[in-house]
């Protein structure tokens, strides 16, 4: 059987086509009896509503776009979580796209929540993306957006996520305060905003404490499969008493080999990361982290995407999620 429509709900009822839509939209000018009654032919045909009709009509689709540039096993299922929990306590649906890490598919993304006529967009950037720009087109069209994790900063659309600089800042300081003097940082991509900050964070510190920085105390990782090679012959070269992982990825591909390394060489290395705070528990020894709550930074990105749902003329905020060091004896 072909879809049924409004108009065949209005023929198979012998009322007009603008009672039916108003009984499903339940008008007050449209008696109980004849609510009941179109919504009961419409559940039993698994009638599905035109959501542009009802979207350039209401603006109310009722749901949210979630943009992400990919998944990971720890801090993006949280935050996927975090932002479920407030979608539903709003009665909203979420959609998820994810761009590999693309910025041309990103813009492609964006376009395409136009034709979903989505009434709120969640972004987390892909790694190259350098301007915001191709947001544009949603603020034009009055739906809003904000941008959470993976972050540009902006006067135009708001932002959640952490001060990378002070964490990658307080993780360092942990491991200088148990005495390490020649730190280590593993880094992500080096174009990723969240890489730059952090990378300052870890510089200042070092520092701010007149212990030795070059391009000899840090490794770009851009990619992960050829990350535990890269590492170990970086800590082989140097001899290095303190490593700073700034992801939950670096960390667990690369720990092993620290652990091989201390036990070859009889050397104990100091370990921080900075985590979501699920897998510094499942290694062994566990691991001192600044913990930062994906969960938290998906609540309050999605709080506020409906607040400015709900107000159009809500000054921009940037907020930022408070972190704090966990120690597990790893430093």
């Amino acid at each position: 059987m072909s879809k049924v429509t409004i108009k065949d709900l209005a023929k198979m009822l012998s009322i007009s086509v603008s009672t039916v839509s108003r009984a499903l939209s339940d008008h007050p000018d449209i008696n109980e009896d004849t609510r009941q009654r179109v919504k009961a032919v419409a559940s039993r045909f698994n009638y599905m509503p035109n959501l542009h009709a009802r979207y350039f009509r209401k603006k109310n689709t009722k749901m949210i776009a979630l943009i992400l540039p990919g998944f990971n096993r720890f801090f993006v299922p949280n935050m996927i979580e975090g932002i479920q929990k407030v979608i539903d306590e709003n009665d909203y649906r979420l959609i998820i796209f994810q761009t590999a890490n693309d910025p041309v598919l990103e813009a492609d993304i964006i376009k395409y929540c136009l034709s979903w006529v989505v009434e709120g967009v969640l972004i987390s950037l892909a790694d190259n993306t350098s301007s915001l720009s191709h947001l544009d087109i949603l603020k034009e069209s009055g739906i809003p957006v904000v941008i959470l994790d993976k972050i540009l900063k902006s006067d135009v659309y708001p932002t959640v996520a952490i001060d990378d600089q002070l964490a990658a800042a307080n993780a360092t300081r942990a491991l200088i305060g148990a005495g390490k003097k020649n730190l280590l940082g593993i880094f992500a991509h080096e174009n990723v905003s969240i890489t730059k900050e952090r990378l300052k964070g870890f510089r200042n510190e070092l520092e701010k404490h007149f212990l030795p920085f070059s391009e000899q105390n840090y490794l770009f990782i851009n990619d992960i499969s050829i990350g535990r090679q890269l590492l170990e012959s970086k800590i082989h070269s140097n001899a290095f008493d303190g490593v700073l992982f700034v992801t939950d990825e670096l960390l667990v591909h690369c720990y092993h080999s620290i652990l091989l390394y201390e036990k070859k060489y009889q050397q104990k290395i100091g370990v921080v990361s900075i985590s979501d705070g699920t897998s510094p528990y499942f290694l062994t020894p566990n691991v001192t982290h600044i913990f930062h709550s994906g969960f938290e930074v998906g609540k309050i990105a999605c709080n506020l995407l409906m607040e400015h749902i709900a107000d159009p003329n809500l000054n921009i905020r940037q907020l930022e999620i408070d972190t704090k060091l966990v120690r597990l004896g790893s430093e």
